[in-house]
């Protein structure tokens, strides 16, 4: 039986959510959070939300739904080290890796070393990337879910 992208991301964050309650993790960072759709769904579970997106305007609707997102670059997080007990990011890799000139491999590098740098020790990541380019056809394209985790001591990725 096939899914739709949005049931099939919608089950995947259900997924991660449980995660982080049966791990006692309490807050998450979302990278890349829109408008806030997901951000809301981790408030209504009882997760602390913090977001940040590169969009002013996202940034302005997913506070109007009450969420404390801010604009920010992936590649360079506003946060200190170890400050996230988990992150949730949406096709952050693949969006920077089409809109940067430095080069997709640098770019996908620079992220996932700030989201190990900015999550604690052990940090689940969930990280979903969609087939589709555009933000329309991610809602119709196959989504893809990646669990990592972060390094349980100090040591950070190479």
């Amino acid at each position: 039986m096939e899914h739709s992208a949005a049931t099939s991301r919608d089950a995947e964050r259900g997924r991660f959510i449980s995660l982080l309650k049966a791990e006692g993790r309490h807050d998450v960072l979302e990278v890349d959070a829109g408008q806030g759709l997901d951000g809301v769904q981790f408030v209504r579970a009882g997760i602390h939300y913090t977001g940040v997106d590169p969009s002013e305007e996202n940034v302005h609707w997913a506070r109007a739904k009450g969420l404390d997102v801010s604009v920010a670059d992936a590649r360079h997080l506003p946060f200190a080290d170890g400050t996230f007990s988990a992150a949730w990011t949406t096709s952050t890799l693949l969006h920077g890796a089409a809109t940067t000139d430095i080069g997709a491999a640098t770019d996908i590098d620079a992220v996932l070393r700030e989201l190990v740098r900015v999550t604690a020790p052990g940090a689940p990541i969930a990280v979903v990337l969609s087939s589709g380019e555009e933000e329309e056809q991610a809602r119709t394209h196959h989504h893809q879910f990646l669990l990592l985790r972060t390094p349980a001591s100090n040591g950070r990725m190479s």
